[in-house]
Order: structure tokens, then C-alpha cells, then sequence
């Protein structure tokens, strides 16, 4: 056997991007023991690397066929760091596959590399073929649930679980699909294979969670949903000091609570209404969020404090994240807390943003100031997609079903006597508007929470996507029309029009995914008709 240590530096040269001196040492290996797969492998990622994919193909095909326990050698290509570019790593698995198309680990391998690269159409065609193979009907599913086929990757993720019954991961991905298709008993049934098969896969408990919180089963699911503080660090959070649920018989007061925003705007702006009901319970009651709502959060009565830097926290007995209050409540969906009395009015008037008060109408009106030339065009606020946030797991695919686009408004254009305004923050507020459909843009000086507010003070309701505007319009009492995805966040619950977070919100919800025509049609209509301007009964399940 060839060194260990001329192994190691060759390794070191490879890692350091050295890639021909990699290849000139792992080659002399080579030479000197012919049967050494350490250099067979080397040789051959330092070839790839430097994109001579059919230069390497024979040689990481043989490291493959000495390794078959191990994953296949364009796995270890693609985790070279610093990354290599996609398309060469792309090349280099298609090299092998044309000397080795029946390899379905090397096929398998690479349609995962697809899916992570965001190309679930060339993974499912990879697969091609493998029908009795359990991981490849897996990622089939996965990739087929990319492409909103849900139907399709239902299929597959059974035919997984039928081939492989231990597949905890299988399982609880036919939850998610069965969730979407709003087979819910069956979702929920799914994630609970999962998590018997993998108890301590925090993972499985979120996603058992979401579908329970979709089926409005609560009292199930806030425990489950605990398991996302294992996923993702909460700048802040010490678990020691956890607030426990208050039915425990808690007394906070004199205590000191710690309130936490995770990632979500949105996440704080709903949940925020359980801070007074602490203060209510003697709580000092002190609100860590970012510094774009640390004015709105001010104005939340019973809020002792506000700050900023999660790294240098004031001293507090308790802490909980946002997410964790309707936990910490009990709340079922028949006790949800009404939004609270924010004074956005008094707070408004100074601020960095113009603030003009909507003079005050009569609603029952509506249908004559439809046709009075006269009467004032009714200001709608407009918000096409949501907060990009990258680096979260699966965000990505989230946010291209959430955010419809500006195109996608067009049909509103045609609605008579409307004025709309831009809500629109970040790289999508550059889209251009569609034809006939003119925008005043208001965001410009907004550098906050509170200055959208003070846009939102101005108009008569909201259309938005389903992202934070949506609760900052429904904490401020507006009507907010709801565009939203086929596959909705559980907080909407399922097969509801209503609310029971927002007294003044319709849902407009894709029939077919991905279309966003059948929703955008509705609200044009109910724009039209004017019914959104009066008061929308709220229907408690």
C-alpha cells in the first residue's frame, strides 16, 4: 500500500485547488501500487476539477466499482470546497453516466445533485427507468413535488414506502404531498410512521406538526412543533430558560419574559398579540425583534421594552420565541386572542412617512360611489411577493409558490374607480406593472414597519400574497385580500375562506397549482362588487 502520508498531501493539494500537482502526486501513487483506490479516486477528482470530464470519467468509475457501499465519487466532486461551478459538476456526472448508464447509484446521485441545483425536471428524467428502486422513487416524488405535481409525487412516494416500509424519510415526505392535496388524516397518519421509525428526527416532528396545525388538530401539534429549535438557532434562546406552558400553573408575576423573533416578519407580527395577555398575567414583558419593527412593536401594550441586539440581552427569568406562545397559551383554534389595540393613529402622525388619514366614508354606498364620477377612487394596496430568504432550507421553493408576481395582478386593472399603490419591498418592487394597470409607488422612503403603516393608514384594503403584509394590514383592521398559494400555510387552515386570526381577511386560494389566474380573477371581482369594504364575519371552526 502506497503511504498514508503521501496519500494525506495529496488530498491537501486537491483541497487547496492544486489540482494538477494533486493528479502529477496521485498518479506517482498510482505507480507505485497500482491497486490503491485513495489514489484512483484523487487522480480523478483533481482531473474533473480542472473540467476534463472525460479525461476523469474512467478513473472515478473505478473508485466507484471498488467502493459500491460508498456514495459514488461525483458525490465527493460536488463537495469539493470552494464549490466548483454547477455546470462542470453537471458535465463530469454525465461523463460517467454515458460509461456506466445502469448504474442507477451513480443516477441516483446525480438526480439528488439536480434537485439540490434547482433542476428537478432533469432529475426525474435521470430516473427514468428505476421502478423497483425505493430511493429512486423517492427522489422521483421529490422531484415531481417540485415541479407541483402533487398528484404524481404521491404515486411515487408510496410506491417508495411499499418498497421500503423503513423509509422514515419517504414517509414523511408522502405526508407533506398528502397534506398539500388536502388529504390531511392520511398526511397525518404518514408523518406518524415517520416519526415512529425516527422518534428523534426533529424534522419529522415539524412536518407532522404543520399538518396537524393545518387539520386545526392544536393540541397536538405545539408540542411537535418544539422540535424546530433543533432545526435552526434562535439568536437568543437558552432551552433552560424556556417559558413552559401556563396550564402547568406558571406564575409570571414579577418574572421577567424574554420574546424572541425568529425569522419570519410575518411569524412576529401575528403573534405578537400574546405579549399584553403576559403583561396581563404580571410579566414584564421585553420584545427582541429586528430593528424594522422595533417601533411597531413599541406601540404593543404591556411591552416593558424593545431591543435589538440578541447578543447583549437584558437580564429576564423566562424567554420564548415567538412561535412558541400559542403553545405556551394552549390556543385551539376557537381561543385565538383578538389582534390587539395598537395605537398606529398618535404613532403615525410625525413619522418618516406622509400620513394622511382616510376621510372617512359611508359603506353602505359603495355600489353608488361605483358610478358617482365624483366619488374618490378607493385605495388599494398591492404586494406581489414575498421576503427572499435563501439560506433558509426549502425557502426557496416556498417562495416561488408564494410570490405570484406583478404580472399576474393584470386583472385588476380592468376594475373601475381604483387607485393602486405599490406595498412592495426589495428586488421584485422593480417588476414592471402589466398594461393598464398603474402604480403609485409609496415605498421609496419607508425604512420600517411603521412606515408601511403609515402607507397602509391611507388606503381602503390590501391584496397581497400570503407574506408579512398581509398581517401588518390585519393588525391595523384593513380589509386584506389574500392571494394565496394551492399548497397554504396551515395558519389559513384548510378549505377556508375566512380567518380566525384576522376578522377582515379573504382567502383567494389557487385551484390549480401554480395558476394564479382563478385567484387574481376573484379579487377583481370582489374589488368590483365592493363587499371587501364592509365587514367580514369571521367563522370559527
Amino acid at each position: 500500500m502506497a503511504s498514508p502520508d503521501l496519500i494525506a498531501a495529496t488530498r491537501h493539494l486537491l483541497e487547496s485547488g492544486c489540482w494538477r500537482q494533486a493528479e502529477a502526486a496521485a498518479r506517482a501513487v498510482r505507480k507505485a501500487d497500482p491497486g490503491d483506490v485513495q489514489a484512483d479516486l484523487l487522480e480523478g477528482l483533481a482531473i474533473a476539477a480542472m473540467g476534463e470530464a472525460e479525461r476523469a470519467a474512467p478513473l472515478l468509475a473505478a473508485a466507484a466499482a471498488a467502493r459500491p457501499e460508498a456514495e459514488h465519487p461525483c458525490l465527493d466532486l460536488a463537495r469539493l470546497q470552494p464549490a466548483l461551478p454547477q455546470a462542470l459538476v453537471v458535465r463530469q456526472f454525465r461523463a460517467c453516466l454515458d460509461l456506466a448508464p445502469s448504474d442507477a447509484r451513480l443516477r441516483r446521485a446525480f438526480a439528488g445533485f439536480l434537485l439540490k441545483a434547482d433542476d428537478p425536471e432533469a432529475a426525474e428524467a435521470v430516473l427514468a427507468g428505476l421502478s423497483g428502486d425505493a430511493a429512486a422513487q423517492h427522489l422521483k416524488g421529490m422531484a415531481r413535488a417540485e415541479l407541483n405535481r402533487f398528484a404524481s409525487a404521491i404515486s411515487s412516494f408510496k410506491i417508495a414506502v411499499a418498497l421500503q416500509p423503513a423509509a422514515a424519510a419517504a414517509w414523511s415526505n408522502l405526508g407533506i404531498v398528502l397534506k398539500i392535496e388536502g388529504e390531511l388524516q392520511k398526511a397525518i397518519l404518514a408523518h406518524d410512521r415517520a416519526v415512529a421509525l425516527e422518534p428523534e428526527n426533529p424534522q419529522f416532528r415539524v412536518n407532522r406538526a404543520v399538518a396537524l396545525l393545518q387539520a386545526g388538530a392544536w393540541e397536538r401539534a405545539w408540542q411537535d412543533y418544539e422540535y424546530r429549535m433543533d432545526l435552526a438557532a434562535v439568536p437568543g434562546f437558552d432551552r433552560s430558560r424556556a417559558l413552559p406552558a401556563l396550564a402547568g400553573g406558571v406564575r409570571l408575576a414579577g418574572r421577567t419574559v424574554l420574546a424572541l423573533h425568529e425569522e419570519g416578519f410575518g411569524d412576529t407580527l401575528q403573534f405578537l398579540r400574546y405579549l399584553p395577555l403576559l403583561a396581563d398575567l404580571g410579566a414584564r414583558v421585553i420584545a427582541c425583534v429586528p430593528r424594522e419593527l422595533a417601533r411597531l412593536m413599541r406601540l404593543v401594550p404591556g411591552v416593558a421594552e424593545v431591543v435589538t441586539d440578541a447578543a447583549a440581552l437584558p437580564p429576564h427569568d423566562f424567554v420564548c420565541p415567538m412561535f412558541s406562545l400559542p403553545r405556551v397559551f394552549g390556543t385551539t383554534v376557537a381561543t385565538i386572542p383578538p389582534v390587539p389595540e395598537l395605537a398606529f393613529n398618535e404613532a403615525l402622525r410625525g413619522g418618516s412617512v406622509a400620513y394622511r388619514p382616510v376621510p372617512a366614508r359611508d359603506r353602505a354606498a359603495t355600489d353608488a360611489d361605483a358610478g358617482d364620477p365624483e366619488a374618490p377612487p378607493r385605495r388599494i394596496g398591492l404586494v406581489w411577493a414575498g421576503q427572499a430568504r435563501p439560506t433558509a432550507p426549502g425557502f426557496r421553493t416556498l417562495d416561488r409558490r408564494r410570490s405570484a408576481g406583478l404580472a399576474a395582478f393584470a386583472p385588476l386593472a380592468k376594475v373601475p374607480g381604483m387607485c393602486f399603490v405599490s406595498l412592495q419591498a426589495g428586488p421584485p418592487a422593480r417588476q414592471a406593472a402589466p398594461p393598464g394597470l398603474e402604480l403609485e409607488d409609496a415605498m421609496t422612503e419607508v425604512t420600517d414597519f411603521l412606515d408601511t403603516a403609515g402607507i397602509i393608514a391611507t388606503l381602503d384594503a390590501v391584496v397581497s400574497v400570503d407574506t408579512s403584509v398581509v398581517h401588518l394590514a390585519g393588525l391595523m383592521g384593513k380589509p386584506v385580500l389574500l392571494a394565496d398559494r394551492y399548497d397554504g400555510c396551515w395558519r389559513w387552515l384548510h378549505g377556508r375562506s375566512d380567518s380566525p386570526w384576522y376578522p377582515k381577511l379573504r382567502i383567494f386560494r389557487q385551484e390549480n397549482p401554480g395558476d394564479w389566474s382563478g385567484p387574481m380573477a376573484r379579487v377583481a371581482a370582489a374589488l368590483d362588487a365592493g363587499t371587501v369594504f364592509g365587514e367580514i364575519v369571521t367563522e370559527l371552526a
